[in-house]
């Protein structure tokens, strides 16, 4: 299995990928998951930094790592309209935060359904670490829903539990009111 930077000939099976993975919440955000996937192709086609993929013949994960403040609403308001974009760009601030200096944020780390338990997901993370290291970032963040399986997995990777709180609209929205902010210090 080769570790390595996203390409543009990867952002098909990047995208399917993530649009397997995080079917529900980008119905949610973008309405449409084909939508969602036409958007995601044409955003990481000119996004790829922090992005990273796991292959196996083929592309089998796809991890994001965030180190600088997204700049996505012009985007999203391009693309899908004023209130469509004002609207997706709000919830995707609930699960993407802009890292502050010397932090990287994990937006994602999404791993094929089938290829699931075969240590792809934690070769990727540990690549994802060494590149953060290598920028010099001192520790990295992510939010999880409480009862998410990624959990145990993040936990086993040296993510602590920051804090615990609670969001109503993320209840309405994604089903989970309860979220977990973790850490991990390089």
């Amino acid at each position: 299995m080769k570790i390595r930077e996203l390409r543009d000939q990867d952002l098909v099976d990047a995208v399917r990928i993530l649009a397997l993975c995080f079917e529900k919440e980008l119905t949610t955000i973008l309405k449409d998951v084909e939508i969602a996937r036409e958007l995601l192709m044409e955003f990481f086609r000119k996004n790829k930094n922090g992005c990273y993929v796991a292959e196996e013949e083929r592309v089998v994960a796809f991890g994001w790592l965030l180190s600088e403040k997204l700049k996505i609403f012009k985007f999203l308001r391009e693309k899908i309209g004023l209130v469509d974009g004002l609207r997706a760009y709000l919830l995707l601030r609930f699960f993407v935060r802009a890292p502050k200096k010397g932090e990287g944020f994990l937006v994602f780390v999404a791993v094929s359904p089938l290829r699931r338990r075969n240590g792809i997901g934690s070769r990727l993370m540990k690549r994802i670490i060494e590149e953060a290291k290598n920028m010099n970032l001192k520790r990295l963040k992510c939010i999880i829903p409480v009862n998410s399986d990624s959990l145990p997995f993040l936990t086993a990777l040296g993510f602590e539990t920051v804090d615990l709180f609670e969001n109503r609209l993320a209840e309405k929205y994604f089903s989970s009111r309860e979220w977990i902010l973790l850490r991990k210090d390089l």
